[in-house]
C-alpha cells in the first residue's frame, strides 16, 4: 500500500518500517524516541499497521518538520510511524471534536 503514500516519503517509510521489524527480531526492548517497549508489544502493534495510519504518521512528521529542525528524519518518522498506530484515533476524535463536527 506504500504506492499511495506521497511519493517523496515513500523510500523512507518503507525503511522505517524495515527498522522497526529488524528492531523486533533482535532485541528485546525496542527503543521509540525516549522509551524503550518490549519488542513483544511492538510486535503486536506493528500487526495492526495500515495504509491509514501511515499516511497519519506522514502528515505527523510533516506537521512536526514545520515546527522543529528534525535532525535524523528516519527515526523521528518511525517513532511517528509507531506511536500513530495508537494515536490516530483519538487525534482524529479531539480533532473533529475542537472543530466541532462530533460532540
Amino acid at each position: 500500500e506504500l504506492y499511495a503514500i506521497d511519493e517523496k516519503y515513500r523510500d523512507a517509510v518503507a525503511h522505517a518500517i524495515k527498522l522497526l521489524l529488524l528492531d523486533i527480531e533482535k532485541s528485546k526492548w525496542i527503543k521509540i524516541g525516549d522509551n524503550y517497549i518490549p519488542a513483544g508489544t511492538v510486535k503486536k502493534d506493528i500487526n495492526k499497521l495500515n495504509f491509514l495510519i501511515v499516511e497519519h504518521a506522514v502528515n505527523k512528521f510533516k506537521e512536526a518538520s514545520k515546527a522543529i529542525e528534525i535532525r535524523n528524519p528516519i527515526a523521528y518518522l518511525k517513532v511517528c510511524i509507531y506511536n500513530s498506530i495508537n494515536e490516530m484515533t483519538v487525534d482524529i476524535d479531539s480533532k473533529l471534536r475542537y472543530e466541532g463536527v462530533i460532540d
